[in-house]
C-alpha cells in the first residue's frame, strides 16, 4: 500500500474514532442522542434465493407459542415479556431459520413504538419501521436477511406500506453500513435531548415530511416539534 494511502486511511479512521468519542460524551453528559434517518420503497421478490440450508419465515400474534419456543435460548437476546408485548401490539418478526433454529431476525412494526427510556417511535402510516435486528455472530458476513428482504416486503405490502424506515445512531459505522448495503438512503437526521423530565426533539425538513418523529407520550404534542 501507497504510504499516502495508508495514512489517509488512518487519518479517516482517526477522525471516525472522534467523532464516535463526541457522540458518546454528548449523550452520556448532556442526554442528546442524534440519529441518521433511513428509509427505501418496499420491493416484492421476483425469484428465490438459493440458500437451501436457510428459511424465513413471519411470525405474528398467532405464532406466540412457536416464537417463545424458539428464543429460549439466551443468545437470541429476545426475552419472553419483550415478544408477548411486541406481538400483542401487532408488530411482526421475520426470521431466518437455519436447522429449525432462529440465526438471524428482525422485527418491524406498524404502529408507534417504544424505543428506551420513555421514548417512542412514530412514523407515516404508508411505512413500516424495523427495529431490534441481530444476527448470531457465526452468521454474520452471510447478508442473510438482504437476501430474503423482498419476500418480507411483500408481506408489509399486503398490510398497505409502501416503505421501510428505520434510524441508526451516527457512531455506528458498522450498522450504518448494513443499513445502506440493504438498499436504505440517509433522507435526514432526528434526535432529542432527554434529561429527568425535559424532552426536546428535532428533525431535519425530509424527516418530517416522513412522519417520522421522537416522542413521549406525557409530552404534549405543541411541545414535541
Amino acid at each position: 500500500m501507497e504510504p499516502k494511502r495508508a495514512s489517509d486511511r488512518e487519518r479517516s479512521k482517526l477522525q471516525s474514532e472522534r467523532r464516535r468519542i463526541g457522540f458518546h460524551d454528548l449523550r452520556r453528559w448532556l442526554g442528546i442522542r442524534i440519529y441518521g434517518i433511513y428509509a427505501r420503497p418496499l420491493t416484492p421478490p421476483d425469484s428465490e434465493p438459493d440458500l437451501p440450508e436457510f428459511s424465513d419465515r413471519i411470525y405474528d400474534a398467532r405464532d406466540l407459542e412457536a416464537l417463545l419456543e424458539l428464543t429460549k435460548r439466551p443468545e437470541l437476546e429476545m426475552p419472553e415479556a419483550f415478544v408477548r408485548r411486541a406481538l400483542a401490539k401487532g408488530d411482526v418478526c421475520e426470521a431466518v431459520v437455519h436447522e429449525g433454529e432462529i440465526v438471524s431476525y428482525c422485527w418491524m412494526a406498524f404502529t408507534p413504538t417504544h424505543d428506551s427510556d420513555g421514548v417512542y417511535v412514530d412514523f407515516g402510516e404508508r411505512h413500516r419501521y424495523g427495529y431490534k435486528g441481530f444476527t448470531l455472530p457465526q452468521f454474520r458476513g452471510r447478508h442473510l436477511r438482504r437476501y430474503y428482504n423482498p419476500f418480507t416486503d411483500a408481506y408489509c405490502i399486503s398490510r398497505g406500506a409502501t416503505h421501510a424506515i428505520a434510524f441508526v445512531d451516527v457512531s455506528n459505522q458498522a450498522s450504518m453500513r448494513s443499513t445502506i448495503g440493504m438498499g436504505n438512503r440517509r433522507i435526514g437526521f432526528a434526535g432529542y435531548l432527554k434529561r429527568g423530565r425535559l424532552f426536546i426533539p428535532f428533525r431535519t425538513p425530509a424527516v418530517r415530511r416522513r412522519g417520522f418523529r421522537f416522542f413521549v407520550p406525557s409530552v404534549p404534542q405543541s411541545h414535541q416539534d
